[in-house]
């Protein structure tokens, strides 16, 4: 358990610190967001936050897993988890770029943001060692 606590640690960190960027991006005004910027951080977030529950949790899967493959673990662990709905993140308003999909839109990147929240409230409560 100890040998884990600082990739936790650092994968949790990591999360923390792109989540409150992409908020303050969030937060200028509206027409200065760069929503794909704030989309991708989101993303990088949510992979952090289930990650490192699945660490947590003695399992670790590759960098090229999905989003939905982390979330899929996290739910075989705990079945709250079942509650976060990444659909959010299938971003259907989006730009393709290096075959990559971004939220273009306020609305959107919003309830993304919200999502990456109660993401990280539920893996900090699971969490107890950090």
């Amino acid at each position: 358990k100890v040998m884990d606590t600082p990739t936790i640690t650092q994968l949790l960190n990591e999360a923390d610190e792109k989540l409150f960027w992409a908020e303050d991006e969030f937060n200028r005004p509206t027409e200065d967001v760069v929503a794909m910027c704030v989309c991708l951080n989101v993303k990088d977030v949510m992979s952090n936050y289930l990650r490192a529950y699945t660490f947590y949790n003695h399992i670790t899967l590759l960098p090229q897993n999905t989003l939905n493959d982390l979330l899929k673990e996290c739910i075989n662990l705990d079945n709250e988890f079942q509650k976060i709905d990444l659909s959010i993140f299938m971003c259907k308003n989006e730009v393709i770029e290096n075959n990559n999909r971004y939220c273009m839109t306020h609305k959107q990147t919003k309830e993304c943001l919200e999502v990456a929240r109660m993401t990280r409230d539920l893996v900090m409560n699971k969490i107890l060692v950090v």
